[in-house]
């Protein structure tokens, strides 16, 4: 909520999240020769161009990156 009406002015954070997320998906798409793609690639990674899944082992955020991926994030709401 605003300070201007009560609150403590602090962002939502759940959907500020969700968007720097979105932004690591997008930038993934449209530049695959970069060096984080490439980075990732060697971590996780990759079949015929698409960024794999880390299963058990891999972090928290490459686990929210994947779900928000395939459309199967809880973050946004589904």
């Amino acid at each position: 909520m605003a300070k201007e009406v009560g609150g403590l002015g602090l962002r939502k954070l759940r959907e500020f999240n969700s968007t720097l997320l979105g932004k690591w998906c997008w930038r993934m798409v449209v530049d695959r020769e970069g060096l984080w793609f490439r980075i990732l690639t060697v971590r996780y990674g990759g079949v015929e161009g698409r960024l794999q899944p880390c299963g058990q082992h891999g972090s928290v955020w490459w686990k929210d990156i994947v779900s928000i991926r395939d459309g199967s994030s809880t973050m946004l709401g589904n």
